[in-house]
């Protein structure tokens, strides 16, 4: 579904054209985010090409470019404010970001105390353009005062995994626009590719941007291959073949960078480099080897090994790649990273340890604490503040510097952040990760999230500097798997981070407004994410006869279905009624989008069953689980048994160890004791992988690696106690939950009194 940036701009317009019928017009309540303060009135501003349009101040230039092209009209500078249809105005005493826009028949007057503020007013009347396509270029009468919340409004893309070209990062940065997000956070390096050219190290692009298939493209072209999704295969034109190799890749000149930066700037964007060390610093490490530790590189046991901190000649090169970066890029904050360093060589390494025995540091922490230290005193130096991932805490740094909060096991990082004094940015994997699978839930989720954690006092709360959605790219090779991965979901997060936290306490509309914004999407050609298909599991059971039944709450899609064993295509069944099942079937079903793209593919099982009896069990049992915990660094539960014990415990409850993260295993062994004769749902959320047995009987398999997952299955059960084995394993992911959910759908925790232990 690739367009040009230029069809994209066009569309944007384009796809506003209606007849001036009222009725046909985006409505003022579609507008996300949701504005603090609007009147309607009567009547319609209808744009034409050649108005007049006037701004009093030559900075809002831009803004006049940036107007025009998303109308795709001329619009021609006034020198006189009361002749002009259209006014960009710069006031004095308006909020940071807020802006006032006022609509009548006659003209559009948009008033801001700063540029940012300007372009907020724009992407509202952008989303005030119609949606259908017919003729004229109208939006209502209104009034409206707006201001955002928090001033950081941030996505984060991840262009090393995965590369994405400058105009791919272009048309990212307008859908941002649209929806009133000013911070993109480019992550431009990492141990799979470096991005950015840098002229004194010339290898880092030459060959550091290229590489033979990793397990990463590996994954993706399985995936293409077994989910039948094209979003999924490696784009050909970021490959090439050299003496018989594929190689995949692609990097930004340092002139494409400087026009990422001014397109971003033209659309009230700030752009964040990362440039990510002493970590995630392989693609550099390869190609100049003398800035690692002597004969210590490869990867450890889960991290690559990092540049070593003892040689001052390692420094010196982290130091002169900044100095082009910083002539690059313009905004004052630039971002280390910091995170996920594997210090195991620097304890092996003479030159390390010299440094540390030089600096009185202790142990390999000081070590890397010291060196973000001298990073970010090397930063103010060039006038310029340090960001970096939360691990770096704990590093020692100034309140000049900002933390991004991504670990959300690790809740006392915003808590000390801010007690030092320093800003920080919101965007734990648990809630903003969007490489994470898509849950049901997914909007509701981030729309209920408390940006501010508990506990801060006032003056902490006022360092919470805002939101930001972060996309890791391992898994999401296109254009289309990415736009799929972000959108909805994106609205949401623009919603919490521009509206006041009181203003957030009508999910029902807000959802509604995100469907109603899915048809503009429609016509921008995004490859979002349809709503989750309900109304089904992955596994049903029936006693006597089921019933296939699917709800979508978007009314504009079609969803076709098989009952053969293939896939549905345009031309499948369409779903109208609910279906009679007496036997078991298996359904293959999707939705299609209005132009004739379609969405994942869903299988569901109905399986005739009849109720499974209870275990005689004569002794009396104990609360909870029994709970067996292992060393485990393995991709699939079939391996936990084999690998090294560390300790058993009972446990009253189906969940995530506590102080526990990365690399283990566990197997939880007892019964469950069900109330009543009954068909029961169960649903297992786990990341990594995670297998459900009950009477020895697989009932869910969520195994293998991967992101937050959830899988459902039914079950018919006679009341009493039943057999329970449930197997996990994790990297690094930390989630773990078992679910019941009610004839309601409604889902709460496994209940802890069914849970019992011999």
């Amino acid at each position: 579904m690739k367009i040009s940036l230029q069809s994209f701009l066009l569309a944007i317009s384009v796809s506003a054209l209606i007849s001036c019928a009222q009725k046909n017009l985006s409505t003022e309540k579609d507008i996300i985010p949701s504005p603090v303060e609007i009147i309607k009135s009567d009547g319609l501003f209808t744009f034409k090409s050649g108005m007049s349009l006037y701004i009093n101040d030559k900075n809002l230039a831009p803004a006049h470019t940036l107007l025009q092209n998303s109308l795709e009209i001329d619009l021609v500078e006034s020198h006189e404010e009361l002749s002009a249809s259209i006014v960009l105005r710069m006031v004095e005493g308006m909020k940071e970001g807020g802006y006032h826009l006022s609509v009548n028949n006659d003209r559009l007057l948009l008033e801001a105390s700063d540029y940012s503020g300007i372009v907020a007013g724009i992407s509202t009347i952008r989303q005030l353009l119609p949606i259908e396509a017919e003729s004229g270029l109208s939006i209502p009468n209104v009034e409206i005062t707006d201001y955002p919340h928090y001033q950081w409004r941030g996505m984060h893309l991840d262009v090393s995994r995965h590369f994405y070209s400058k105009k791919e990062v272009m048309k990212l940065l307008d859908l941002m626009s649209l929806y009133k997000f000013n911070k993109f956070h480019w992550h431009l390096t990492d141990d799979q590719g470096w991005r950015i050219e840098i002229k004194k190290y010339p290898l880092l692009t030459e060959k550091g941007a290229w590489r033979k298939y990793n397990d990463q493209d590996r994954t993706c072209m399985q995936l293409e291959k077994s989910m039948r999704n094209p979003d999924y295969a490696i784009p050909t034109d970021k490959t090439s073949v050299i003496e018989g190799d594929t190689i995949y890749g692609g990097f930004y000149t340092q002139d494409e960078i400087k026009e990422v930066v001014n397109y971003a700037a033209e659309r009230g964007i700030d752009v964040i480099p990362e440039i990510d060390m002493p970590g995630h610093f392989l693609a550099a490490i390869q190609q100049y080897p003398d800035i690692a530790c002597d004969g210590l590189i490869g990867w450890g046991q889960v991290f690559s090994s990092p540049i070593c901190v003892g040689k001052d000649s390692t420094l010196e090169f982290c130091k002169n790649i900044w100095r082009e970066v910083f002539q690059m890029f313009p905004y004052e904050y630039v971002h280390l990273g910091g995170d996920e360093v594997d210090k195991t060589n620097w304890n092996k390494c003479k030159d390390c340890q010299k440094r540390m025995k030089s600096e009185g540091l202790a142990t390999p922490e000081a070590l890397q604490a010291w060196f973000v230290r001298e990073m970010e005193a090397f930063f103010l130096q060039n006038g310029k503040r340090l960001v970096g991932w939360d691990e770096v805490v704990e590093d020692g740094l100034s309140d000049k510097s900002v933390i991004s909060w991504w670990r959300s096991w690790c809740t006392d990082a915003v808590h000390k952040a801010t007690a030092a004094g320093m800003k920080t940015i919101i965007c734990p994997n648990s809630h903003l990760y969007f490489d994470y699978e898509q849950k049901s839930d997914f909007l509701k989720k981030i729309y209920d999230m408390d940006v501010v954690p508990s506990g801060l006092s006032d003056t902490q709360k006022s360092l919470v500097w805002g939101v930001q959605c972060n996309v890791w790219t391992e898994w999401i090779p296109t254009m289309e798997r990415m736009e799929y991965m972000v959108f909805p979901r994106m609205m949401a997060v623009s919603e919490i981070a521009w509206c006041e936290k009181s203003r957030l306490n009508d999910y029902k509309t807000f959802e509604q407004r995100v469907m109603n914004q899915l048809k503009r999407l429609d016509k921008l050609s995004v490859n979002y994410r349809i709503p989750d298909l309900t109304g089904f599991y992955d596994r049903n059971v029936f006693v006597d006869k089921g019933e296939f039944k699917v709800d979508c709450i978007m009314p504009q899609v079609e969803i076709r279905y098989t009952m053969d064993g293939t896939d549905p295509s345009s031309e499948s069944a369409l779903y109208t009624t609910p279906v009679t099942v007496t036997k078991d079937t298996e359904f293959k079903f999707r939705a299609f989008r209005p132009d004739g793209t379609f969405d994942k593919l869903y299988t569901a099982s109905f399986v005739k069953e009849a109720v499974r009896p209870a275990l005689k069990v004569t002794e009396n049992l104990k609360p909870g689980l029994n709970v067996a915990l292992y060393d485990f660094s393995g991709n699939k539960c079939a391996d936990i048994a084999s690998s090294k014990l560390i300790k058993t415990y009972v446990s009253e409850r189906i969940a995530y160890p506590e102080g526990k993260a990365g690399n283990l295993a566990m197997v939880y062994n007892g019964y469950l004791e069900v109330p009543s004769d009954g068909v029961y749902t169960f649903s297992l959320l786990s990341d990594d992988g995670s297998i459900l047995k009950l009477d020895d009987q697989v009932l869910i398999e969520n195994d293998g690696l991967h992101s937050p997952a959830e899988r459902s299955a039914q079950v018919a059960l006679a009341a009493g106690k039943h057999k329970l084995e449930l197997s996990y394993f994790d990297y690094f992911g930390g989630v773990l939950t078992l679910y019941l959910i009610n004839e309601e759908g409604e889902k709460t925790e496994c209940p802890s009194e069914w849970l019992k232990h011999e």
